[in-house]
């Protein structure tokens, strides 16, 4: 029996859809709980026809789409080829004394771009497979109490997929990210700043649509290209209730009253923060931190809800909330940004 967990599984940038990363050395390898790489073929079946008799008579290979989702413990390198790969740009200042990097990942100009990147899969290390023209779809870090920060990934893929007899020029030990985790205890979540949430879990979900249904042209197995169609971020929590201020701001009036009103709560100015126990460059901690933008309710693109509340004999109560990210309304602002501090000097 072959164990998966010597399964190993990397992406690399590219520089352009249709160029692969073939560069051993730009590969970022992932430790990864559970998932994989997949290829999907579209297998279909030849049409019923009169006089063909009552069995199928044929299927046949007509397209292939890639893609692949994995459980993961969020490193503070990889976690940055991630976020490149979500949002698209990286803006990044350098602590020279320390040795250590700020990376601010925002939304290009064009907010519908995004990188494309070339991915390899080992199952057992028996043989290769490469995956080109890979694209983020999707990003979940949550969190909870006493734990780490954990995430799930997921790529889909516009290339036509290949297989590989030797994968010994690969080397995925060498570029495999086993750095620090980020834990809860070393987390800060503030709503708003300066007013601290008794969180008791919680995630971030980012979603990118990419349909593919109408990407399928004529001369071509693969799709022709990816496009982005919809963006979507949201912060849920679920937040231990010690006074109802929260929850009447939520359910009734944003601004404190006893009445209900036709208007939710918004508020951008919110502090999110995970630290890792290990120090970056012997003196600042592995970071990530999600911002928002607007300083009042009139363009705060967060909105808030909440479900109703629910008791259960025995446990504390509990309110379970999600704020959801708006375009931007602030001028020069970016709808989001996730800061990250680590040792990598780019991606």
């Amino acid at each position: 029996m072959t164990a998966s967990d010597k399964t190993v599984i990397g992406f690399a940038k590219q520089v352009a859809k249709g160029t692969p990363n073939t560069t051993d050395a730009a590969f970022k390898y992932l430790l990864f709980r559970e998932g994989g790489l997949a290829i999907g073929n579209m297998n279909i079946p030849l049409d019923p026809e009169v006089g063909g008799g009552a069995m199928e008579r044929d299927v046949v290979k007509a397209g292939v789409v890639t893609g692949g989702a994995l459980s993961i413990i969020p490193r503070p390198d990889t976690l940055g080829l991630l976020l490149m790969g979500l949002l698209g740009k990286d803006t990044v200042t350098h602590d020279i004394p320390n040795s250590t990097y700020k990376h601010v990942f925002t939304h290009n100009t064009d907010e519908f771009d995004i990188p494309w990147y070339s991915g390899r899969q080992a199952p057992g290390q028996l043989w290769g497979e490469l995956y080109p023209d890979m694209r983020l779809a999707s990003l979940v870090l949550s969190w909870r109490a006493a734990r780490f920060v954990e995430g799930e990934v997921a790529f889909i893929g516009a290339g036509t997929p290949s297989s590989v007899a030797d994968i010994s020029l690969w080397a995925p030990a060498t570029y495999l990210d086993g750095g620090p985790q980020f834990i809860s205890p070393l987390g800060t979540i503030e709503l708003p700043t300066g007013t601290a949430a008794k969180v008791i879990s919680g995630a971030f979900a980012a979603q990118i649509a990419q349909p593919v249904d109408d990407k399928m042209i004529v001369g071509s197995y693969a799709p022709s290209t990816l496009d982005i169609v919809r963006r979507s971020y949201a912060i849920s929590l679920v937040v231990r209730i010690d006074d109802g201020t929260l929850a009447n701001k939520m359910q009734f009036d944003p601004a404190g009253g006893t009445a209900w009103v036709a208007k939710l709560m918004k508020e951008a100015n919110i502090k999110l923060v995970f630290n890792s126990p290990v120090m970056a460059g012997g003196v600042n901690p592995f970071s990530f931190t999600i911002k928002a933008n607007g300083a009042s309710d009139a363009t705060a693109n967060i909105v808030w809800t909440c479900r109703p509340l629910n008791f259960k004999a025995g446990k504390q109560i509990t309110l379970a909330v999600t704020g959801t990210f708006l375009a931007n309304t602030a001028v020069g602002q970016q709808p989001i940004s996730i800061e990250l501090v680590n040792t990598t000097a780019s991606y």
